[in-house]
Protein backbone atom coordinates (compact mmCIF):
# COMPACT_ATOMS: atom_id res chain seq x y z
CA UNK A 1 0.00 0.00 0.00
CA UNK A 2 1.13 3.32 -0.83
CA UNK A 3 2.37 5.90 2.03
CA UNK A 4 2.32 9.08 0.32
CA UNK A 5 -0.68 11.32 -1.05
CA UNK A 6 0.52 11.04 -4.48
CA UNK A 7 1.44 7.46 -4.29
CA UNK A 8 -2.18 6.65 -3.24
CA UNK A 9 -3.53 8.86 -5.99
CA UNK A 10 -1.55 6.63 -8.59
CA UNK A 11 -2.53 3.51 -7.10
CA UNK A 12 -6.02 4.37 -7.21
CA UNK A 13 -5.28 5.92 -10.76
CA UNK A 14 -4.04 2.53 -11.97
CA UNK A 15 -6.57 0.67 -10.19
CA UNK A 16 -9.57 2.33 -12.25
CA UNK A 17 -7.98 1.72 -15.68
CA UNK A 18 -7.35 -1.66 -14.90
CA UNK A 19 -11.25 -1.54 -13.91
CA UNK A 20 -12.31 0.12 -16.91
CA UNK A 21 -10.09 -2.31 -18.87
CA UNK A 22 -11.53 -5.52 -17.57
CA UNK A 23 -15.04 -3.73 -18.05
CA UNK A 24 -14.16 -3.49 -21.98
CA UNK A 25 -13.01 -6.82 -22.22
CA UNK A 26 -16.41 -8.14 -20.10
CA UNK A 27 -18.58 -6.56 -22.41
CA UNK A 28 -16.59 -8.39 -25.52
CA UNK A 29 -16.90 -11.24 -23.99
CA UNK A 30 -20.74 -10.61 -23.44
CA UNK A 31 -21.14 -9.89 -27.17
CA UNK A 32 -19.15 -12.92 -28.16
CA UNK A 33 -21.57 -14.99 -26.45
CA UNK A 34 -23.93 -13.46 -27.77
CA UNK A 35 -22.72 -14.15 -31.48
CA UNK A 36 -22.04 -17.89 -30.47
CA UNK A 37 -25.57 -18.40 -28.74
CA UNK A 38 -27.27 -17.29 -32.28
CA UNK A 39 -24.86 -19.53 -34.57
CA UNK A 40 -25.99 -22.46 -32.03
CA UNK A 41 -29.85 -21.49 -32.09
CA UNK A 42 -29.71 -21.52 -35.81
CA UNK A 43 -32.69 -24.47 -35.77
CA UNK A 44 -30.63 -27.08 -37.20
CA UNK A 45 -27.56 -27.15 -34.90
CA UNK A 46 -27.22 -29.99 -32.71
CA UNK A 47 -25.85 -28.95 -29.73
CA UNK A 48 -24.83 -30.52 -25.96
CA UNK A 49 -22.19 -29.83 -23.16
CA UNK A 50 -21.31 -32.42 -20.68
CA UNK A 51 -18.94 -32.57 -18.01
CA UNK A 52 -15.60 -34.25 -19.49
CA UNK A 53 -14.99 -36.07 -16.08
CA UNK A 54 -18.36 -37.85 -16.05
CA UNK A 55 -19.96 -37.36 -19.23
CA UNK A 56 -22.98 -36.01 -17.07
CA UNK A 57 -25.01 -33.21 -19.01
CA UNK A 58 -25.24 -29.79 -18.23
CA UNK A 59 -26.97 -28.68 -21.52
CA UNK A 60 -28.47 -29.42 -24.96
CA UNK A 61 -30.25 -27.35 -26.83
CA UNK A 62 -34.05 -27.43 -28.25
CA UNK A 63 -32.60 -29.29 -31.27
CA UNK A 64 -31.06 -31.78 -29.88
CA UNK A 65 -34.06 -32.68 -27.60
CA UNK A 66 -36.41 -32.40 -30.26
CA UNK A 67 -34.31 -35.15 -32.80
CA UNK A 68 -34.03 -36.95 -29.36
CA UNK A 69 -37.81 -36.89 -28.51
CA UNK A 70 -36.34 -35.80 -24.69
CA UNK A 71 -37.37 -33.09 -22.26
CA UNK A 72 -34.56 -30.93 -20.69
CA UNK A 73 -36.03 -32.14 -17.14
CA UNK A 74 -34.94 -35.69 -18.63
CA UNK A 75 -31.26 -35.20 -19.83
CA UNK A 76 -29.96 -32.55 -17.80
CA UNK A 77 -27.63 -34.13 -14.66
CA UNK A 78 -27.74 -37.60 -16.55
CA UNK A 79 -25.11 -38.81 -19.40
CA UNK A 80 -25.44 -40.50 -22.95
CA UNK A 81 -24.63 -43.94 -20.84
CA UNK A 82 -27.67 -43.20 -18.31
CA UNK A 83 -30.24 -42.98 -21.10
CA UNK A 84 -27.89 -45.50 -23.72
CA UNK A 85 -27.82 -43.05 -26.47
CA UNK A 86 -25.13 -44.63 -28.20
CA UNK A 87 -26.14 -47.27 -31.14
CA UNK A 88 -22.47 -47.98 -31.24
CA UNK A 89 -20.26 -47.48 -28.53
CA UNK A 90 -17.51 -48.12 -31.00
CA UNK A 91 -18.29 -44.80 -32.39
CA UNK A 92 -17.56 -42.95 -29.19
CA UNK A 93 -14.56 -44.89 -29.42
CA UNK A 94 -13.96 -43.62 -32.17
CA UNK A 95 -14.46 -39.87 -30.94
CA UNK A 96 -12.94 -40.43 -27.50
CA UNK A 97 -9.62 -41.82 -30.13
CA UNK A 98 -9.68 -38.49 -32.17
CA UNK A 99 -9.38 -36.49 -28.55
CA UNK A 100 -6.40 -38.50 -27.48
CA UNK A 101 -5.03 -37.72 -30.90
CA UNK A 102 -5.92 -34.41 -31.42
CA UNK A 103 -7.62 -32.99 -29.09
CA UNK A 104 -10.99 -33.05 -30.78
CA UNK A 105 -12.84 -34.36 -33.34
CA UNK A 106 -13.88 -33.56 -36.15
CA UNK A 107 -17.23 -34.57 -38.46
CA UNK A 108 -17.30 -38.24 -37.14
CA UNK A 109 -20.96 -40.07 -37.58
CA UNK A 110 -22.31 -41.01 -34.72
CA UNK A 111 -25.57 -42.43 -34.36
CA UNK A 112 -27.55 -41.59 -31.20
CA UNK A 113 -30.51 -43.81 -30.24
CA UNK A 114 -34.18 -41.70 -29.78
CA UNK A 115 -36.33 -42.17 -26.48
CA UNK A 116 -39.03 -43.51 -27.74
CA UNK A 117 -37.21 -45.87 -30.63
CA UNK A 118 -35.36 -45.83 -33.33
CA UNK A 119 -32.21 -43.48 -33.98
CA UNK A 120 -30.55 -40.53 -35.66
CA UNK A 121 -27.24 -39.70 -37.49
CA UNK A 122 -25.57 -36.84 -36.77
CA UNK A 123 -22.41 -35.62 -38.15
CA UNK A 124 -20.16 -34.27 -34.86
CA UNK A 125 -17.38 -32.24 -34.43
CA UNK A 126 -16.39 -31.95 -30.43
CA UNK A 127 -14.00 -29.59 -28.39
CA UNK A 128 -13.02 -29.60 -24.68
CA UNK A 129 -13.78 -26.22 -23.30
CA UNK A 130 -12.90 -24.79 -19.38
CA UNK A 131 -14.74 -22.61 -17.58
CA UNK A 132 -13.77 -21.81 -13.84
CA UNK A 133 -11.30 -24.87 -13.57
CA UNK A 134 -14.17 -27.61 -15.12
CA UNK A 135 -13.40 -29.15 -18.20
CA UNK A 136 -16.59 -29.95 -20.58
CA UNK A 137 -17.34 -31.78 -23.80
CA UNK A 138 -18.86 -29.54 -26.74
CA UNK A 139 -20.44 -31.61 -29.22
CA UNK A 140 -21.92 -29.66 -31.88
CA UNK A 141 -23.44 -31.08 -34.90
CA UNK A 142 -26.35 -31.42 -37.95
CA UNK A 143 -28.67 -34.14 -37.90
CA UNK A 144 -27.76 -36.02 -41.33
CA UNK A 145 -30.65 -38.75 -40.89
CA UNK A 146 -32.28 -37.77 -44.34
CA UNK A 147 -29.25 -38.62 -46.27
CA UNK A 148 -28.57 -41.64 -44.54
CA UNK A 149 -31.30 -45.09 -45.17
CA UNK A 150 -32.06 -45.66 -41.55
Amino acid sequence: MAEHPGELEAEVSRLQKRMALLEQENSDLRAISEECTKAFLDGETVLAISRFKDSVFVYMNEVALRILDYHWDEVIGKSAWDLNMWVDFGEREVVLNEFSRRGYAHNVECRFRKKKGGYVVVLASTSIITVDGVKYMVLAGKDISDSKSI
